[in-house]
């Protein structure tokens, strides 16, 4: 039986799901609403059904809540895809459920990612398995993105954001004469958290039990995507009384190649199968709530066409505990994880039809504390956060010989053997809010990061391979690997760096209607194992490669850590009514140690194509743009309605200071990139987003909700030289949305690329399936982006 016929029995399987489920339903089931926004919770416990009311201020993140969330989730397959309308956020094309987020032209390893307080390190020379991997979109209750100038507490290690992701969360039973909600003030707290750390469940559900104390609630949803027949199934369930919770959450995705628009060419390597399920057991009692999560996620194969492997096998276990609590003197968030994956790389049949493995095996794991002290002893309204952080990384890295290959054999290739990171953090961060419209905030943040590998080898240790004999005389083969090896081992290679952040923000409320924030930040960022331990420099260069532009890398064990000065302001406009809003955010950040790469060799592709070989250096550079974002109300009627127009546009520049200058050289070799060091005229920086916009109009009635979506992009003409990164050209996007929810029930239908524009994502990378397959370096270029594409949807809550 094939694939395709599973993936739709499994689909059919699910609507009659669903369908059942609506029917057993006795009561409509609004939308599940539980916890809290991420802010700290108040220092005393509100009356039972007590909704905490929050004091007007300048958000600090920009925050992707349910509704928006479930708009996204028809056309979306990638967690990283439900970031795209925040403000100065976009993401590198990789696999179908592993893009890369961008935050301001910094991405990857410069951001920190947490999903539900785990920090997952990408365990893959590709970066395959980035950290929204491991979590399906369906499963996400709501997502915080930070940006600019931000807070110590949200983030060390890192320079540029931190996108935190909250899964789905376990709902309470409330007691069955529960009384309605009232609203309370949050006393002396600045920025404090509803509380208690989960808020009881508000719709009925279904009741067992001899009193009825015991509340089922879930839901499941089905989608279906034309271009690249690309079908999710998704469920949860949850049950629980007043006390106890257990909730599941499921989801399975797959999809074949899309397809280009135009044309209709298919798009190479962009097929998947993923696979996560995760169970959470939590206990809550008198302000104090404790909870245990395992998951699983699976991703038997996964393609890449801007990358020369793709992802064979992906298979990762995760435990991590929450405990959260309010004491009379203050709140206390606890967290510990433990994550471990096992990753392999290798060729799916539309690549190259042979076996090259490359496995992997990366543990992450840690613990957070964090505490919000609110007192009155200086402002008068004054909140202390203080937290201490531990997050531990082990990586091996190895490629197994093959089979009677003199290039790849005949021992194990180590990459990164026994590879050692550790971080501990602690911060203290102090807001004060001086008068009612002045408040500030300052913090400070240290963070140890100390790292090690062990021995590493190549798959051949002799510098000179015999090659056979020749008119009589012995032919050999250089092997610089051995050489590399050699050096590598005998030098010392403990690293430990001692890191410092600070922020330092004045907020001023004009009136009811703006306000505006003025920051600065230091923002540290040490290397990671990759950047510093990546040793080879020969063909296992090209293996080392997270930047889908197909060039060779190789590591630099004496690169500094990061430094990021970041200036910010931020305005914020609204209508004390509700009916409009817009913010505007320019920011400048000068980095100090930026880590980028130098030129020192070439290597070879398909079709004859040359690569530049790139190894890792410290650089300054500059990165610097805008955000603008609004949102008004256009009209009202109870007869049609309501009528909305929002947008964002986004604006961002990079630049390197000192990247020689190797315009004159092309792709000549070492020779004119070692005289090229002597005239460092600066470049621009890699995968940076040119000027782009979105606008859409919206219309809601009743349960009826529509949307058309323009998403406009300008060419990239300013690109990395070094990188030898493509340009490509503007294009502009036309989207529909249309969902209409009917009691428990809700249908979604969309269309994206309404005109089948055939277009080139700037953050898109090199295709290289293409130019491999067909042997033709005319194929050579950016990915194409997907053509028109159907998509739809149902979710039956029960």
């Amino acid at each position: 039986m094939s694939r395709l016929v599973l993936a739709r029995g499994a689909s059919a399987g699910a609507i009659a799901l669903a369908l059942f489920g609506y029917a057993q339903a006795q009561t409509p089931l609004p939308a599940i609403t539980v916890g809290a926004a991420s802010r700290g919770a108040a220092t005393a416990a509100p009356r039972p059904n007590t909704v905490v009311a929050q004091p007007d201020k300048l958000q600090d993140a920009t925050v992707i809540g349910p509704r928006e969330i479930a708009n996204e989730l028809p056309a979306a397959a990638d967690t990283a895809q439900l970031l795209q309308n925040a403000p100065g956020v976009n993401w590198y094309e990789a696999g179908g459920v592993s893009r890369l987020p961008v935050i301001h032209g910094m991405a990857d390893d410069r951001l920190k990612i947490l999903v539900g307080g785990v920090e997952a390190t990408s365990a893959c020379a590709n970066h395959m398995n980035p950290p929204l991997s491991y979590i399906d979109p369906n499963n996400v209750q709501n997502i915080e993105v930070h940006s600019g100038v931000m807070p110590v507490s949200k983030g060390g290690d890192s320079i540029g954001g931190s996108i935190l992701v909250t899964p789905r969360q376990p709902a309470f039973a409330p007691s069955a004469a529960a009384a309605p909600a009232v609203v309370e003030p949050t006393g002396p707290f600045l920025l404090g958290s509803l509380y208690p750390p989960f808020l009881p469940f508000r719709g009925q559900g279904l009741r067992f039990g001899a009193q009825n104390e015991i509340l089922a609630t879930g839901a499941i949803s089905a989608f279906f995507r034309t271009n690249n027949n690309g079908i999710t199934v998704s469920g949860t369930a949850n049950v629980a009384n007043e006390n106890w919770s257990v909730l599941y959450n499921g989801a399975w995705s797959r999809a074949t190649d899309y397809h280009q628009g135009g044309d209709g060419r298919k798009v190479l390597s962009t097929n998947f199968i993923s696979e996560q399920h995760s169970v959470t057991a939590a206990y809550q009692n008198n302000g104090h709530l404790f909870s245990l999560r395992g998951a699983i996620e699976n991703i038997p194969y996964q393609g890449f066409p801007n990358q020369r492997m793709d992802m064979t096998g992906n298979r990762a276990y995760t435990a991590d505990a929450k405990y959260q609590g309010a004491y009379d003197w203050g709140t206390v968030d606890a967290r510990a994880f433990y994550h471990y994956v096992s990753h392999t790389m290798g060729f799916l049949q539309d690549k190259q039809p042979s076996n090259m493995p490359m496995n992997t095996i990366g543990k992450d794991f840690g613990y957070s504390i964090k505490t919000e002290i609110p007192f009155t002893q200086l402002s008068g309204r004054d909140l202390l956060r203080l937290g201490s952080e531990y997050h531990g990384f082990r990586l091996n890295d190895w490629w197994e010989p093959i089979y009677r290959s003199m290039m790849m054999g005949p021992f194990t290739f180590w990459n990164i053997n026994n590879g050692d990171r550790n971080r501990v953090g602690h911060f203290a961060e102090w807001e004060a809010n001086w008068t009612p419209q002045w408040s500030t905030l300052l913090g400070v943040r240290n963070d140890v990061v100390w790292m090690d590998t062990g021995n590493v080898s190549p798959y051949d240790p002799r510098a000179r391979i015999p090659m056979g004999m020749m008119m009589g005389m012995p032919m050999y083969m250089n092997n610089p690997d051995a050489i590399t090896a050699g050096i590598f081992n005998s030098r010392n290679r403990s690293r430990t760096d001692v890191n410092f952040d600070m922020v330092a923000k004045a907020r001023y409320q004009r009136d009811e209607v703006s306000a505006y924030e003025v920051g600065y930040s230091r923002k540290t960022r040490s290397p990671s194992l990759y950047e510093r331990y990546a040793w080879p420099v020969a063909m296992g260069t090209t293996m080392n490669n997270w930047f889908g532009d197909l060039n060779g890398y190789t590591g630099n064990m004496d690169l500094k850590p990061e430094v990021a000065h970041t200036f910010g302001v931020t305005a914020e406009w609204k209508d004390p009514r509700g009916n409009w809003e817009a913010r505007a955010n320019p920011y400048y950040t000068y980095i100090e140690n930026f880590i980028t790469a130098e030129r020192y060799g070439n290597t070879t592709g398909p079709a004859g194509l040359v690569f530049p070989v790139l190894q890792f250096r410290n650089h300054k550079a500059q990165i610097y743009g805008f955000d603008i974002s609004g949102r008004v109300k256009l009209w009202e009627t109870p007869e049609y309605g309501q009528f909305f127009a929002s947008g964002n546009i986004n604006y961002v520049f990079g630049r390197d200071f000192e990247m020689p200058d190797y315009t004159a050289c092309g792709l000549s070799g070492f020779n004119c990139y070692m005289l090229a060091r002597n005239a460092r005229k600066g470049d621009g920086l890699y995968h940076i987003m040119p000027l782009n916009a979105r606008g859409a109009i919206e219309h809601r009635l009743g349960g009826w909700s529509n949307v058309v979506e323009l998403q406009l992009v300008d060419s990239k003409t300013h690109v990395s030289v070094a990188r030898n990164e493509l340009k490509t050209g503007g294009y502009a996007l036309l989207n529909l949305r249309t969902a209409y929810e009917w009691g428990n029930v809700r249908f979604d239908l969309g269309l994206e690329n309404v005109f089948d524009q055939k277009y080139f994502s700037p953050l898109g990378g090199s295709y290289f399936t293409l130019a491999k397959v067909t042997n033709n370096p005319g194929n050579y270029g950016p990915v194409p982006g997907m053509g028109r594409n159907f998509v739809a949807g149902m979710t039956v809550k029960f």
